[in-house]
């Protein structure tokens, strides 16, 4: 019961890394307020934790506009008093090198990737320091931290998020804590459409030599959202079962 008594707001917390988190930080304790712009899964994933004996309420939102963040935020006051835990993890992709992508795919995918997360804070950090605490998980990405081609627009978002924690970090410290976590190949439903065999290739680029699972990264988000990490802001957790770690000629991906 690591976040005994503690409440969570997730978002995309209708599959994937959302679901997982929702569904493990329901399981040490805390009560969860799932977002998601998918309603049918999202309620899904609130059943499955009441069917548990937890608490969950599902919130639908499109995280691309301002007052649906903010009307996601106050309901789950409305419902909970407070947030302590804000899992910010809602994404959206888009391919395409910098002469290939839209601009409408390139401002959604910021929109949804970092400038939620921005507007996010906003709406529950002066709950945060009101009460006296709380604590910030971000998902981000190794593309991040590595070049990829062909990613231009969500490789521009999960590197702002990086700054974004360090900065959040560094103004709310040290009664908020802020971390990010850097996923790499994590079997999600933005896998749609990947082949088998493409699957698989990817996972051999990995030393683990497997993809990971939307719950490798939940275990991460517990760590970062509870006391076992209460010496850690302004940073980032890799979880990429050793993907970042290697030179992989872009030859040797073909």
């Amino acid at each position: 019961m690591l976040l005994s008594g503690k409440v969570a707001l997730i978002t995309g917390a209708a599959s994937g890394i959302g679901r997982a988190t929702a569904r493990l930080f329901a399981h040490e304790g805390a009560k969860i307020a799932a977002v998601d712009i998918n309603e049918s899964s999202g309620r899904e994933v609130i059943e499955s934790i009441r069917k548990a004996s937890g608490e969950a309420i599902f919130i639908k939102a499109n995280l691309a506009h301002k007052a649906e963040i903010e009307s996601a935020v106050r309901k789950s006051i409305d419902q909970y008093g407070r947030v302590d835990i804000l899992h910010s993890n809602a994404a959206s992709y888009a391919l395409g090198s910098a002469l290939e992508i839209s601009e409408a795919d390139w401002d959604r995918t910021l929109d949804i990737c970092l400038k939620a997360t921005w507007r996010l804070a906003r709406e529950v950090v002066p709950g945060m320091l009101a009460n006296g605490g709380g604590t910030i998980v971000i998902t981000g990405s190794v593309q991040g931290i590595r070049g990829y081609s062909g990613h231009v627009a969500y490789q521009a978002a999960k590197g702002g998020l990086l700054a974004l924690t360090r900065s959040l970090a560094a103004d709310f410290a040290p009664t908020i804590r802020v971390n990010t976590i850097l996923p790499g190949a994590v079997v999600t439903g933005l896998w749609d459409g990947i082949s088998a065999d493409a699957r698989e290739k990817i996972a051999q680029m990995c030393p683990l030599q497997r993809n990971g699972q939307p719950e490798d990264i939940a275990q991460a988000a517990l760590f970062l959202a509870s006391a076992m990490s209460s010496y850690m802001t302004g940073t980032c957790l890799v979880v990429d079962g050793g993907l970042s770690s290697i030179i992989q000629p872009k030859w040797e991906q073909k």
